[in-house]
């Protein structure tokens, strides 16, 4: 119930859900809202004034990677895509909370990856730090909640470029670089802090950035409109960017050749799924049915058997995730239906100027470390 309860607050935010009662619940959360924006005010002083001091970790370069708006902006294609730039000429680590996963809760983060693959399931470490190291697999990935140990954990395991997942509100570690990610289609997160709307920090926070991103870009006009809205706020160099399908493949590894307008059911734990659903009808699938959780969930194996049978009802014949929720699953899963998952890469799709020189600058950085 209580994951119903999210998702349906979700869409009353996103205005899915109109009427007398979702007015209601939006009045209620204003007061919410309202000391949530406080809160983001004074922490955002506290550093600005210098009255918090910042732990400077030994290292040549460090970039944050983060957002203003709460969840499904696409910072994990967007850290993997910089990360990426990098990984084969430098040691990269990448930090990452491990959301809601038991890693988050330890009081020292747990080194997941170094420089061969993953040495804990997605159920301990969370589905994100758990793609990076199958992604990544040469790189440093540590996941916990302490930004501060964690990036001394990655100094002492070599690394020479740290990338912080999730990073602009954890302000404790100074970085080079701020890299903001932005959902094009919703830049200012409906206008309110949570839960009113999708804002966890200020307008004036894009002040910080060193480059924006916007992701889910779809056509040069698009961008030019959002990249206007965003001028008051910074004079970072901005870029678009957009996913594409790398691959389609099933629980063993194997690509999957599909057959035009293939019936799918289509389940995933990520926060903005209408991304995925669009995906997914854009690659020749048509969408009969869908089961949606909150992001990060978990899967139990049962409600995805029931979900398969009625899928399988309704003229399905697979069963389609992402890959953040292909890794939570198991090799050998048997369900009615086979499930396949599919593989997103991020490309610079407008500004590749602006991209390539912000490459350039954090390279220059390493490079005077070394």
């Amino acid at each position: 119930m209580i994951k119903k309860f999210e998702l349906y607050i979700k869409d009353i935010v996103r205005g899915k859900r109109r009427g007398v009662f979702p007015f209601l619940i939006k009045t209620v959360l204003l007061p919410f809202s309202w000391l949530y924006g406080f809160g983001v005010h004074f922490r955002n002083q506290v550093y600005e004034k210098g009255w918090m001091r910042r732990y400077v970790p030994p290292v040549s370069l460090v970039v944050s990677v983060g957002n203003i708006v709460a969840g499904g902006t696409g910072k994990t294609p967007v850290t993997l895509l910089l990360a990426g730039a990098f990984y084969e000429r430098f040691t990269v680590a990448i930090l990452s909370r491990g959301y809601r996963s038991k890693a988050e809760k330890q009081d020292m983060p747990i080194l997941l990856c170094e420089g061969n693959g993953p040495v804990f399931p997605s159920s301990y470490c969370g589905d994100e730090p758990y793609v990076y190291a199958k992604r990544l697999p040469k790189s440093i990935i540590i996941v916990g909640g302490n930004r501060r140990k964690a990036s001394f954990l990655a100094a002492r395991a070599g690394a020479q470029a740290i990338f912080l997942d999730d990073g602009m509100q954890h302000r404790r570690v100074a970085r080079d670089f701020d890299v903001v990610v932005v959902d094009i289609g919703d830049p200012f997160g409906h206008g309110y802090f949570l839960p009113r709307g999708f804002l966890r920090d200020t307008l004036k926070s894009f002040a910080r950035a060193n480059l924006i991103i916007l992701n889910h870009t779809q056509g040069d006009e698009q961008f030019a409109k959002v990249k206007a809205q965003l001028k008051p706020y910074s004079s970072a160099p901005v870029v678009g960017a957009n996913g594409s399908v790398a691959d389609i493949k099933n629980l063993q590894g194997h690509h999957v050749v599909l057959q035009k307008k293939e019936k799918a059911g289509m389940f995933c734990t990520i926060a903005n799924p209408d991304y995925f659903k669009r995906t997914l009808e854009q690659s020749g699938f048509q969408v009969v049915n869908e089961f949606i959780l909150p992001d990060h969930d978990s899967i139990r194996e049962k409600d995805l058997e029931h979900f398969a049978q009625a899928s399988l009802k309704s003229g399905a014949s697979y069963l389609v995730c992402t890959e953040k929720d292909r890794v939570k699953l198991k090799d050998d899963l048997s369900l009615v239906l086979p499930v396949l998952w599919v593989q997103m890469n991020l490309q610079i799709v407008a500004g590749q100027e602006e991209w390539e020189n912000f490459l350039k600058l954090a390279e220059a950085k390493i490079a005077r470390g070394c």
